[in-house]
């Protein structure tokens, strides 16, 4: 009697134990069963989302274009604009000298010829001698050869500039720009001579070196009759 009362507890025992086991199993995590008994999905991770900003990166500097490309920056501007024009070199000083005797031939007015021209020191100045009619004029025109500074009559002209004025082909700016391109420096006077019996522009020009030379043109001609040095 003892021997078969034993098997059916133990059955009953086995069957708890597994009720207990499947309670357990319900209770627990990801791949337990449901309550109607079927087995719940896996709980997996949601994907972590990429939801990083971009790399903060340099914005673009106080001269960037609205696109966010920056704009070209600024280039610099030219150094050493030039000034004022220059009057250096034989073309330079050409250029004043015939602007003070056209400059003094305008003042005079009608038939106005220069026939001599000096430059002065005190004030910086050039001195323009001018024949209209049987009359000369002196003036003083300014360095830069723009302005008649003051003008007055000398007198009526000797016979000797008169002739030598109506031989005269070539005016006195162009004698001048002649000997300067011939002899480079600044003009220091020029004036009508005779030169082995020609008559001439004597154009007297300063050497950069201090050296003096004179340039003898012909009235008649334009040609240089000779250099002096």
């Amino acid at each position: 009697m003892l021997h078969t009362d034993r098997r059916p507890l133990s059955l009953a025992a086995l069957a708890l134990s597994a009720l207990l086991l499947a309670g357990c199993g319900g209770e627990g995590g990801d791949g337990g069963a449901g309550e109607d008994g079927t087995t719940a999905p896996a709980t997996t991770g949601t994907p972590a989302q990429d939801t990083a900003s971009p790399d903060d990166s340099a914005s673009p500097g106080e001269d960037a274009t609205g696109d966010g490309t920056a704009s070209p920056s600024g280039t610099a501007s030219p150094s050493g604009s030039p000034g004022a024009d220059s009057t250096a070199g034989a073309g330079g000083e050409a250029a004043v000298v015939s602007s003070a005797v056209a400059a003094a031939e305008d003042a005079v007015g009608g038939d106005a010829q220069a026939f001599e021209i000096a430059r002065e020191d005190s004030p910086a100045s050039w001195q323009v001698a001018v024949a209209s009619g049987d009359r000369e004029h002196e003036l003083y025109v300014s360095e830069d050869g723009e302005d008649v500074i003051s003008q007055e009559e000398e007198g009526g002209l000797d016979s000797d500039d008169r002739e030598k004025l109506a031989r005269v082909r070539v005016p006195l700016e162009d004698g001048l720009s002649t000997a300067l391109e011939t002899v480079n420096g600044a003009l220091d006077e020029a004036q009508l001579e005779t030169e082995d019996g020609t008559t001439v522009w004597e154009v007297e020009i300063d050497e950069p070196d201090g050296n003096s030379v004179d340039v003898f043109v012909d009235v008649e001609n334009g040609s240089v009759l000779k250099i002096d040095r």
